[in-house]
């Protein structure tokens, strides 16, 4: 059995309340970076998971609102996709324990000419 806080808590969202409209996203970046995009020293990427596609389309409008370009929203697919972000916690402790810092953002690098 998962550990309590590692449990995939979109999904059971998702589950619990079917007709609901659930887009899991910001998991990977501190609250303070959640809203000022442009403190950090260039882009990065936010993902977006959830079964519903216009839901996601509003989603990644909020997030161009809060200050992010247009290509910072990266959808997995699917709420299972959530387990992943959810799961980049332990990560997130990792690299802010070995940068002293929660202000880091990641950014997805895909290979040269994709």
């Amino acid at each position: 059995m998962a550990h309590p806080r590692l449990r995939p808590e979109a999904a059971k969202i998702q589950r619990t309340f079917p007709g609901t409209r659930v887009v899991k996203t910001l998991v990977t970046v501190d609250r303070e970076l959640m809203v000022a995009p442009d403190s950090l020293e260039g882009p990065s990427t936010v993902f977006l998971s959830g079964e519903d596609t216009d839901a996601k389309h509003t989603v990644a409008g909020l997030l161009t609102d809060l200050g992010r370009p247009e290509d910072s929203p990266l959808d997995l697919g699917g709420i299972a996709t959530a387990r992943g972000q959810e799961h980049y916690a332990l990560l997130f402790l990792g690299i802010a324990g070995a940068t002293g810092s929660y202000g880091f953002g990641i950014r997805v690098v895909p290979p040269a000419g994709a």
